[in-house]
């Protein structure tokens, strides 16, 4: 029985010959079981990197400690640890190596001073090299960086910090997860790095929650069911091309567009749209082959290929096209396509263009809510509609903050935006 489980769907299985401008749409989601399995899990083969810059001094550094402290006592000597430390220099406070010792890592732990400026880019490129050297097939293998500022020293370019990410990933299977600490780092340059990384976003507003988000991680580290976890679809590229792709990055060559998934955990949901151009008619009875292939680190231990294929259809009959519309991708498409148009409102914001923000925040709720009622007992379009509510609410407020009160806001705002599309709300 497989531990994950495929859902695709195109938006119609029909395509209205005679008329223009139709879009294909095709709905792909993977569901995980709920996992108790008395095997034992996966081990770990994880980096710590924690930022020690001058700025994290206080309260930031002593809660960092306890989270990388928990993290310690968590792990099984069959895990591989390595804890780096990085201000304008990098330091290996302890190589990777399996966790043998609590105590003489609590040690080193308790150790960490806070430095001077933040060399991002040297601390997690050295996270990368501590996991590499122990990397192990079916380990989890993950890179948990931490900061509270941003990189000023090293690689600064985010285009070449996303280049490397991405390699580590598709190359070694590394993962990455970021933590940014309240209003002074860069959050869409920490989203990229997690996005890239295949991994996990955290925005921790105050220090106090740091360990606890750590906790939430490492949860999740101990809970994989299914590693290199992989979407593969093949699309009758001689009438569409790829015109988007919400949820997920992907990469598309000749006819067959790929999604990582990397890791996935017990319970966890991903899910994506595409967006397909139609730049000839549908002429010819054409088909979609969607593949989900993984190892499953739980039950088989092996690797597991699920195949499913959907075919579409020319017709001239308008009514059979409009009674063959699929709600369930209609309804996806709706959320993504109005998370979309907000995260360019909250772009606006940044730049206090407060007038165009409520111009185009009521041009989203007014598209949301002509939509919502084709699916009102969907919780998610619901829950989304509040947040945009809530945020068109707040721009007075927003308009009167200093620019660290509004950073503040939006972080929070665009975090829980980030957490509804990868369905970790």
């Amino acid at each position: 029985m497989s531990v994950l489980k495929l859902n695709s769907k195109l938006n119609n299985p029909y395509y209205l010959s005679n008329s223009s401008g139709n879009e294909v749409l095709l709905y792909c989601e993977i569901k995980a079981d709920e996992v108790k399995s008395e095997k034992e899990r996966a081990p770990l083969n994880i980096s710590l990197v924690v930022d020690r810059s001058g700025s994290m001094s206080g309260d930031k550094l002593r809660y960092v400690k306890k989270a990388v402290e928990f993290v310690i006592q968590n792990l099984n000597p069959g895990d591989y640890l390595s804890i780096v430390q990085y201000d304008d220099q990098v330091q290996v406070l302890s190589p990777s190596a399996p966790v043998t010792d609590k105590s003489a890592l609590l040690r080193l732990v308790a150790s960490i001073r806070e430095g001077g400026s933040t060399n991002l880019s040297g601390g997690m490129l050295e996270g990368f090299n501590q996991v590499k050297i122990t990397r192990k097939e079916g380990y989890v293998n993950r890179v948990l960086l931490l900061t509270d500022g941003l990189a000023n020293i090293g690689i600064t370019d985010p285009s070449q910090l996303y280049n490397i990410v991405q390699r580590q990933l598709q190359e070694n299977g590394i993962g990455l997860s970021t933590f940014g600490v309240g209003a002074d780092y860069n959050e869409e340059l920490l989203l990229q790095l997690a996005e890239r990384g295949g991994a996990n976003y955290y925005f921790i507003e105050t220090p106090d929650q740091i360990p606890q988000l750590f906790a939430r991680e490492l949860q999740g580290l101990l809970s994989v069911v299914a590693q290199n976890a992989m979407l593969h679809i093949t699309f009758p590229s001689e009438f569409l091309s790829v015109a988007k792709v919400f949820g997920y990055l992907h990469q598309v060559s000749g006819n067959k567009l790929s999604i990582n998934f990397n890791d996935v955990f017990s319970g966890e949901e991903k899910a994506i749209i595409v967006k397909f151009k139609v730049n000839n008619p549908i002429s010819l009875v054409s088909n979609f082959v969607v593949t989900l292939s993984y190892n499953d680190v739980v039950e088989t231990l092996d690797k597991v290929n699920i195949e499913q294929l959907l075919v579409i259809s020319p017709t001239n009959d308008a009514q059979l096209f409009r009674n063959s519309m699929n709600l369930e991708t209609l309804e996806n498409s709706v959320f993504f396509n109005s998370s979309e148009m907000f995260k360019e409102i909250m772009a606006l914001s940044d730049r206090r263009n407060f007038d165009e923000v409520r111009a185009k925040l009521q041009i989203a709720l007014n598209y949301l809510k002509s939509h919502i009622e084709m699916f009102p007992s969907s919780e998610r379009l619901q829950k989304l509609l509040l947040q945009m509510q809530d945020y068109l609410q707040n721009i007075p407020t927003m308009e009167t903050m200093m620019d660290h009160e509004l950073r503040m806001s939006q972080k929070m705002s665009k975090s829980l935006n980030w957490m509804m599309e990868k369905r970790k709300d």
